[in-house]
Formats: C-alpha cells, sequence, structure tokens
C-alpha cells in the first residue's frame, strides 16, 4: 500500500477543521473574556441561567499546563456552553433542505444538555490542544476513521487518537480557538444509534453534528460540523 507523507494528511485536517470553525473571524464575538460555568436557558420552559457540569474553565493564552501524556500545551480562552434549546423548528428552511431538522424525533432537554456538553468539551480540549481529552469525546468510529488514515501515513502508522489528532490539526490563531468554542446548543434530533447536534456558533451561524450515544454517553461523531446556515 502506497504510504502518505505527512503533508496531505495535514492538509485533510485543515479541510475538516474549517468546516468545523467556520464562521470563526475577526467579528468578536467571545473573544474578550473567558468565562467560568455554562449558561443553559430553555426556549420552552423560559429557564434561564442554570448551570451544567463539564464546562469550559477560565484561562489565559500563552500559560502553559501539563498535559496527559507528560508534556505541555498552551492554554486557550474559551466560550462557555450555552443550551438555549427551543427544538428544530427554529432552524427550519422553508422551501429548503430540512432533512436534518426533520430527522427521527426531538429529543427531551436532559439528552440535549449532555451531547451538547460532551461536543463543548471536545472543542475546548482541542482548542487546549488538550489532545488526549479531545479523542476521549470522540466516538468509536471516528477513532477507526483516524487510525485508518494514520495507517496510509509516514511516521503516523500504529500512533493511537492522540498523536494522530495532533497532526491533523493546525495551529490556529487564539481568537479562532476561542470561536471554535462557541456553542449555544437548540435541538438534538435522534433515531437509534444516530443523532444530530444542531447549535449556533460564532457569529450565530448554524451548524449541526453527528452525534453517537455509547457506553451510557454521548460522544462526538464527526471531527467537523456541516453549516446549516
Amino acid at each position: 500500500m502506497k504510504r502518505l507523507g505527512i503533508a496531505p494528511i495535514i492538509a485533510l485536517g485543515i479541510a475538516l477543521l474549517v468546516l468545523l470553525v467556520g464562521g470563526c473571524g475577526s467579528s468578536g464575538a467571545g473573544t474578550e473574556t473567558a468565562t467560568t460555568g455554562t449558561e443553559s436557558h430553555s426556549g420552552d420552559t423560559g429557564e434561564a441561567g442554570k448551570s451544567k457540569a463539564g464546562s469550559s474553565t477560565e484561562s489565559t493564552e500563552g500559560e502553559e499546563t501539563g498535559n496527559r501524556d507528560g508534556g505541555s500545551r498552551a492554554k486557550a480562552r474559551t466560550s462557555p456552553l450555552k443550551v438555549s434549546g427551543g427544538g428544530s423548528a427554529q432552524y427550519r428552511v422553508p422551501g429548503g433542505d430540512n432533512s436534518i431538522q426533520e430527522f427521527g424525533e426531538e429529543s427531551d432537554e436532559t439528552e440535549l444538555d449532555e451531547a451538547a456538553a460532551a461536543l463543548h468539551d471536545y472543542l475546548v480540549a482541542r482548542a487546549e490542544e488538550d489532545w488526549p481529552a479531545a479523542c476521549a469525546n470522540l466516538s468509536k468510529s471516528v477513532d477507526e476513521q483516524l487510525r485508518g488514515l494514520a495507517s496510509r501515513a509516514e511516521g503516523l502508522e500504529g500512533k493511537g487518537c492522540a498523536t494522530i489528532l495532533q497532526a491533523l490539526t493546525p495551529k490556529l490563531p487564539a481568537s479562532v480557538r476561542q470561536e471554535s468554542t462557541i456553542v449555544d446548543a437548540g435541538s438534538l434530533r435522534l433515531e437509534g444509534d444516530r443523532a444530530f447536534l444542531i447549535y449556533s456558533g460564532a457569529e450565530g451561524k448554524t451548524y449541526t453534528i453527528l452525534m453517537a450515544p455509547e457506553d451510557g454517553a454521548w460522544k462526538v461523531g464527526s471531527l467537523a460540523a456541516t453549516p446549516l446556515s
């Protein structure tokens, strides 16, 4: 089997990550300060300000902290998770493709909260370059895809998820890394062992990403989110 150089692999990683942070730019939304804790308010009940577990923590760009594999990583400012709820109807486009918005059934509020926390934890870990933590939030299918890709890349064959994900992830500006952690979750559409989380990211743009229930927890089922707006 022909081996690929690391450059094409990194290029693929960049392409995937452009989708994930595709709305991030110079808007300045959420880039001035980092906030500790998670904000949540339901569009159905009107509740506001509920704290959620698994929220991002305040950090300062340029500092370093110990990594799980014994190395060091730069901290990054991150944005708090929000779960506004309200369901998928708010994202429907008249006359447009609403296959995601109408997929399966709407989840309950608890499942939405848990799926949103899993996605946010993944994005925060990636922004902070904590690759083991990022991989811990990825589904088994994504891990298998990463290993399959690495098996054809020079220098990555036989490596684990954390090493592969690090190689795939380009260095991003601090403002982009922070904006990539902006998540305001509004809907989780599920059917069987598949689900799609719909959320607002930087600049209020709408995205959807595949989620998967595994071992009693929600995992991120794709490296990249798909824009819905």
